[in-house]
């Protein structure tokens, strides 16, 4: 159990006791591996839920697994979080400060690289640069991506999501890939990876 996201959870504001409750639920399945600095909360927590882990997950609240699908889904009315249901029935649960206590717009006073790559990243892609962020869970060892268009709102599901099962990026040049792929079709012109890393690590000072 994560003492830390569950003191997170535990702080918010949510009038609706039966959401916290689910919150704080999933807050005690979550796995942080790697200790954020000054023993602060970490800015980005998540889990993932099998189809197997809804039964239980359900028994614990009261609900049927309908009913617990259906408050899983309602969270984001509550608390900004991404929230992405599966179409293999897998969930993937994404929360943090980064999320409710601030926007990441302050750019980066150096290159990200896989040596620096600690947090999390905004994306600096003109029309993509107001809410995108990108960064590297260590302890899963994969990099993912949340992609949202400037003309979208803040708290609607990313235009384009980078992250397991779907997608495995292993480095900064494997996720640039894949969101160059993602990205194509909402671009008059394709960009290649090169363009995308660069709008990923660089701050528009850097270059």
């Amino acid at each position: 159990m994560s003492e830390q996201a569950v003191t997170y959870v535990r702080r918010l504001t949510i009038a609706d006791q039966r959401a916290k409750q689910v919150l704080v639920l999933l807050a005690e399945r979550t796995e942080i591996r790697s200790a954020p600095r000054d023993a602060e909360i970490p800015e980005i927590m998540g889990l993932e839920l099998s189809p197997a882990d809804i039964p239980g997950l359900a028994a614990r609240v009261g609900l049927d697994h309908e009913g617990f699908r259906a408050q899983l889904r309602g969270l984001k009315q509550h608390v900004r979080m991404d929230v992405l249901e599966h179409g293999d029935g897998v969930w993937e649960i994404v929360y943090g400060p980064s999320y409710t206590d601030r926007q990441l717009t302050a750019p980066r006073p150096s290159v990200v690289s896989e040596g620096n790559v600690d947090g999390l990243h905004a994306f600096w892609l003109p029309g993509w640069d107001r809410y995108s962020t990108w960064g590297y869970e260590e302890g899963l060892d994969h990099y993912y991506a949340r992609i949202i268009h400037n003309s979208d709102d803040r708290d609607a599901e990313p235009r384009i999501w980078i992250t397991p099962p779907r997608y495995v990026a292993r480095t900064i040049d494997e996720l640039a890939q894949a969101v160059a792929e993602a990205i194509a079709p909402y671009e008059p012109i394709p960009m290649p990876a090169s363009i995308i890393k660069m709008y990923m690590t660089k701050p528009p000072a850097s270059r």
